[in-house]
């Protein structure tokens, strides 16, 4: 990493070990400013998905409906609208129960720890790749995003897996069907004792994928308007306004390149959940393309662009916020 952390400096990426030297061309100083980013990082993501964890479970319902019969005729034939679907779930269950409970603090906790790991992690990495923030360009924005979004969301994979499942048990239960209603660590522990431990991070892989698309998404967006408006040109100022146009377009980028792969994570981890097991993902991918079409992958593409949007314009600026608290300046 460049060794004045992510404002840039002078530093050649070796030709071994990429994530290793990586670490080890770190000083004190640059771990101490990385550590301070990724608490900053994650608690800012924390906080925004907390907030917003209604749009992520009504996403999921969505997506998850047509898969039972029962709702089969009118989500998944175009019948009921995506407003009035939600509509039914407050009138029938309640804002509170239908929608924000439903594994909140299982998507802070995924949230916390991926957003952490690679909001956290991306500027250094950029920068020590580059050489110096004046030298980043978005295919290194694209690139660097995509790698730390890959780590950071098969890190925190079990936490997903768990958010799926308690949404998901929401939807059998509106249907008259029977689920259990558990936290976090009992469903955790639900699921380890169905497969072992492997079983937390089962649709790591349409997980990993659709993370690292959805972070490169956000990291070119967001990097690459400020870098635009505001370090090559003086068109913006560097503050509040420019970080919620960044977080937009940011939303935009990353719904757009990761709602397939965010279609498949959330069909093939609530699979046996829901009576329709599968292999693996790829035969999950082939299933639904071969009975549902293509345009199926983006089911829930309004819903996870309306719910990714919120979050986003909440991160961010809250995100730069706590930055400052913490001694750093604006991300660069």
């Amino acid at each position: 990493f460049a060794r004045v952390g992510c404002t840039g400096g002078p530093g050649t990426p070796s030709r071994h070990g990429f994530a290793r030297k990586a670490v080890m061309a770190m000083g004190p100083s640059d771990a101490t400013a990385l550590l301070r980013n990724s608490v900053c990082a994650g608690t800012a993501a924390a906080t925004a998905t907390g907030i917003f964890n209604p749009l992520d479970t009504l996403r999921v319902r969505w997506q998850l409906s047509p898969v039972l019969a029962s709702q089969t005729a009118t989500a998944a034939s175009g019948g009921v609208s995506l407003l009035g679907f939600a509509r039914g779930i407050v009138a029938s269950e309640g804002l509170v129960t239908g929608l924000w409970r439903p594994g909140v603090l299982a998507t802070m906790s995924s949230m916390a720890t991926s957003c952490g790991i690679r909001m956290g992690c991306y500027p250094y990495l950029r920068d020590w790749v580059a050489g110096s923030s004046a030298s980043k360009t978005p295919t290194l924005m694209f690139s660097t995003g995509l790698f730390a979004g890959a780590v950071g969301y098969w890190v925190s994979c079990p936490f997903f897996q768990t958010k799926t499942r308690l949404q998901a048990a929401t939807v059998i239960r509106s249907s008259g069907g029977e689920a259990k209603t558990t936290g976090v660590v009992r469903e955790m522990l639900s699921i380890s004792r169905e497969g072992g431990v492997a079983s937390l991070f089962r649709g790591s892989v349409p997980l990993v994928v659709r993370g690292a698309l959805l972070s490169a998404g956000q990291t070119l967006g967001y990097d690459g308007t400020k870098t635009v408006l505001s370090q090559q040109s003086e068109t913006m100022r560097d503050g509040p306004v420019l970080h919620v146009l960044g977080s937009v377009v940011a939303a935009f980028l990353g719904t757009v390149l990761s709602s397939p792969a965010d279609y498949i994570m959330t069909r093939y981890q609530a699979a046996a959940q829901m009576g329709r097991p599968y292999s693996g993902p790829v035969q999950c991918f082939v299933s639904v393309a071969r009975e549902d079409g293509v345009a199926a992958f983006y089911r829930g593409w309004s819903p996870f662009f309306l719910r990714i949007a919120p979050v986003f314009v909440i991160f961010h600026p809250l995100f730069e916020q706590l930055r400052l608290v913490a001694g750093l300046s604006y991300m660069r």
